[in-house]
């Protein structure tokens, strides 16, 4: 049989090797949610009942038919989608759209013309591979390729372009909503690294005069450790204290039904523990610690650590300052001009600047570093990742090198039994298994790299965040893309090549084509399992039923009813823009490849769209989106890739005319690239003043949309320093720019509260959008319906800034024109370290009727613990089980 032959036969046994079982297991999947969607409301709509899901992130249950799900959520409008998903989930669901939309633009670009010039008078291949690059045998037939690749490719590079200026100008509408200009995490700003002179609070101030709040950070090393500690020592207690409670009810249960004599006396618990003997104990030490009694020990020390712990507190400013501090401003429009001008004062420089920080989402064991340790700490973090990349070559060449098995049997005898194997099996292990297989080896490195951030010195969980989409895309990449196209093209041509070491180059580029035939398999992988998975939702629904059995102790009960996952958008991006990378280096390759890309990205697009607004709720984190921008800049690797990729091919045939047009496009490639990283990258953690201003009412003022505010903050941050830092140098202007949010903030009552609906911003020419039946966004005020009319999607398309300030503004929705005011108390104390104002815990036991739970209770308080048993009891089946929420529950404040 011929090289050509086999060739055929196993890319299409590979791609039905994929499809028939993926496709049968998708559709099984897809059954099963059809039928049990309306019968597991907890595991597919818990948004929409569960009460504890903030007001407007409640949904509306979905449609009882069968498939009226999905015109149902695809209708749902971007306002809608924004409020629901969460701004980050908006963007990731965009990001799906988008590069959906660019793999089928791809096919109409690429099909008619590189269809046609790949299989005729060709090489005789068959197959996938007879539509693919490897089947040209005229030189010159390449021109087409490349006249083709410079029309995609270009259509790439605007739809980044585009996607970025309508980002940053998103980002600067939806700073300037009420409830995110009145966010104390949007007029707090951190430094670190500062200056040991900046630890006076009056030279700090000398530099920001209009600062109200200023949180340093200390050394609480010692706090820290004895949090931890009563922290966890709190949870082991509670559950030790509830088990035997359990226990001894059970027992008496089981005693007074089969008429046995009962315990006595029925309110001494050592009574059911064979008189003390089977008393619950752990290990103050891992295996070698002194085992104590769980029950004395528990009470005796978290005692100890609550007056501990509070002695500490109430003296937190007696530990030592470390270079970082938080500093809290009036308004936003004070913390932009503050942070607009961090860069341009000479004391300052080498001094780190962040905001739109909520107090979780800092690590804070990293604040103390210095900037030569956190440097020194990210170069060990980097090479042991770079390290790491090289050493996961070899597991997952190993994984590519399976997909095309059957070209080495000839040179690696012991591998001959693999010749008699029956086709549809040797389908399944060079399709099936190496796609799985590849799948599990990436999911073990997400945890590592977020390890890793933390090393690196990363300030916020943002950055590590940020840290880990980075690095796990260039694991996808290095091991998912490069290593398996690699690996599968040499062991296809290894039997050739060791026959005729130099034709090695050609041969290399003509077998290189034919591995996208794996990536065929894993397009529909991806494209049938992911968004029927994500639909059923297995292993939460599997979860459910085991852990709703499993929970014994009412807060176990309550967790496993009341919480909600949320989306780790840093290792869910890298997964997606892998695909487009995929797409983008296989679209003038092997064309065919686009179509089962974008196929797979709009059915995951539908997939997440449900997925998001019904079972999965917006991270805690939020980064407004920034994911997105970073995504779209690293998928420039793709473009270089696809480029590169292509121009070596032609150097590898020797067709030098074909080099030398293809390596136009690299430097192209690489102008646009620097010049939106030069342009943008400053943009994303700004708001121009002059927005700030025009949506506080300002109308003299507007957004602005040429260069979206990039001179401006050069100017403003200069001025800064000449006069703009002075105490009411801007009250003068804009009824002191939305300072109505941020003053009620301080004047509020003894709670935090969300202002009514009815609330607007009587200062801003946006008085407030409305969502309307039918997911339609109508706007309330003339300023916010007028400025979309008359603007059509293709022009929006072609000219993003024809999407200007006001229409995007105006998408969004209601819940975004409310204050947020904050309690005094809560304010004086939101940037300390969380060690500082941890509370003692509350510990949470099951009430019996035998009066166990108040026997402990009651020496629990006299040690100084505090344990409740309100809100619980036991049911008629005789499970412990809560009536009401755990003690001192309180809602999530957004901050």
């Amino acid at each position: 049989m011929s090289d050509s032959s086999t060739s055929s036969d196993s890319s299409v046994s590979q791609f039905l090797a994929a499809l028939i079982p993926t496709a049968v297991i998708a559709a099984v999947f897809i059954l099963l949610f059809i039928a049990i969607r309306k019968k597991q409301k907890r595991v597919y709509e818990p948004r929409s009942i569960i009460e504890t899901v903030p007001k407007d992130l409640q949904t509306e249950s979905t449609p009882t038919g069968l498939f009226s799900w999905a015109p149902h959520v695809l209708k749902k409008s971007e306002s809608y989608l924004i409020q629901q998903a969460g701004i980050d989930g908006y963007f990731f669901i965009r990001f799906l759209l988008e590069f959906g939309l660019i793999c089928i633009l791809g096919c109409f670009i690429t099909w008619p013309i590189l269809f046609p010039v790949n299989a005729t008078n060709s090489n005789g291949q068959k197959g996938f591979n007879a539509i693919s690059y490897s089947n040209v045998n005229n030189k010159w037939r390449f021109l087409a390729h490349i006249f083709v690749s410079w029309i995609f490719f270009g259509s790439v590079l605007f739809l980044i372009y585009r996607e970025i200026v309508y980002y940053t100008t998103f980002r600067h509408a939806v700073q300037t909503t009420p409830l995110y200009d009145s966010l104390l995490s949007s007029r707090t700003l951190l430094l670190t690294e500062i200056p040991e002179s900046l630890y006076e609070e009056e030279t700090l101030r000398s530099y920001f005069p209009p600062a109200k709040t200023i949180w340093y950070a200390r050394d609480y090393k010692k706090l820290e450790k004895d949090v931890k500690e009563r922290t966890k020592l709190a949870g082991k207690y509670e559950g030790a204290a509830n088990k035997v409670i359990i226990k001894a009810v059970k027992m008496r249960n089981k005693a007074i039904k089969k008429k046995k004599p009962t315990p006595e006396p029925a309110d001494e618990i050592d009574k059911y523990l064979k008189d003390g003997k089977k008393r619950p104990t752990h290990r103050l030490k891992f295996l070698i610690g002194k085992k104590v009694d769980t029950l004395n020990y528990g009470v005796e020390r978290l005692g100890e650590l609550n007056t501990s712990i509070k002695e500490q507190q109430e003296n937190f400013k007696e530990n030592k300052q470390v270079p970082s501090v938080f500093i809290e401003f009036p308004t936003q429009l004070d913390l932009q001009l503050a942070y607009q001008a961090v860069p341009f004062n000479k004391d300052l420089k080498g001094v780190r600047r962040f905001s739109g920080l909520a107090p979780s989402d800092i690590i804070w064991e990293n604040l103390p570093l210095t900037k030569k340790s956190r440097w020194a700490k990210k170069v060990v973090a980097n090479t042991v990742l770079t390290l790491m990349i090289i050493f996961w070559a070899i597991p997952v060449a190993v994984v590519g090198a399976i997909s095309n098995i059957n070209f080495l049997t000839d040179k690696v005898h012991f591998l001959r039994f693999i010749d008699n194997m029956p086709a549809k099996l040797m389908g399944i292990i060079t399709g099936l298994l190496p796609v799985v297989a590849l799948a599990i080896l990436m999911s073990l490195v997400p945890p590592f790299i977020k390890k890793m951030g933390k090393v690196a010195g990363c300030i916020t969980i943002q950055e590590v965040n940020g840290f880990c989409q980075a690095w796990f895309f260039a694991f996808q990449v290095v091991h998912s893309f490069l290593v398996v196209t690699v690996t599968s093209a040499a062991a296809s041509s290894v039997t050739s090549i060791i026959s005729k070491p130099g034709t090695a180059l050609q041969l290399l580029s003509s077998n290189l084509p034919k591995a996208s035939n794996f990536y065929l398999a894993f397009f529909c992988l991806q494209g049938l399992t992911i968004p029927s998975g994500l639909l059923l939702q297995i292993v939460p629904l599997i979860l459910s039923q085991v852990f709703s059995r499993l929970a014994s102790t009412p807060r176990a009960k309550w967790n496993v009813w009341y919480k909600i996952g949320s989306p780790d958008w840093s290792t869910t991006y890298p997964a997606y823009q892998l695909l487009a990378v995929i797409g983008l280096c296989y679209a003038i390759i092997a064309p065919l490849v686009l179509g089962f890309a974008g196929i797979a990205f709009l059915v995951i697009y539908l997939a997440y769209i449900y997925t998001l607004v019904y079972v999965l709720q917006p991270n805690p984190v939020d980064a407004r989106g920034r994911n997105y921008p970073r995504g779209l800049l690293q998928l420039f690797v793709g473009l270089y890739l696809a480029e590169v990729c292509l121009t070596a091919m032609f150097v590898f045939g020797k067709n030098w005319v074909s080099v030398a047009l293809e390596a136009l496009t690299i430097p192209v490639t690489v102008a646009v690239h620097l010049y939106l990283k030069w342009k943008y990258l400053p943009l994303w953690e700004t708001v121009p003043i002059s927005a700030i201003r025009y949506a506080a009412g300002n109308k003299s003022l507007e957004y602005p949309m040429h260069d979206q505010g990039y001179k401006e903050i050069k100017t403003e941050g200069t001025n800064y320093w000449e006069g703009g830092n002075e105490l009411g140098a801007y009250q003068d202007q804009d009824v002191t720019i939305q300072g109505g949010a941020s003053e009620r903030a301080n004047e509020s009552g003894p709670e935090s509260k969300v202002a009514g609906s009815d609330e607007s911003d009587k200062h801003s020419p946006f008085d407030k959008a409305s969502e309307l039946e039918g997911g339609k966004t109508a706007a309330v005020g003339q300023v916010v319906a007028v400025p979309g009319k008359g603007v059509s999607w293709l022009t929006k398309f072609f000219k993003p800034k024809s999407e200007t300030f006001d229409i995007v503004r105006a998408k969004m929705p209601a819940c975004y024109f409310n204050y947020i005011e904050y309690n005094d108390e809560f304010v004086k104390t939101a940037y300390a370290d969380p060690s500082v104002t941890d509370e003692e815990p509350h510990i949470w036991i099951v009430k019996d009727n035998l009066g166990l739970s108040d026997i402990e209770m009651n020496r629990a308080i006299e040690g100084g613990v505090d344990v409740s048993n309100s809100n619980t009891e036991f049911n008629e089946k005789g499970s412990a089980t809560y009536t009401g929420p755990p003690p001192s529950y309180e809602e999530a404040l957004k901050v």
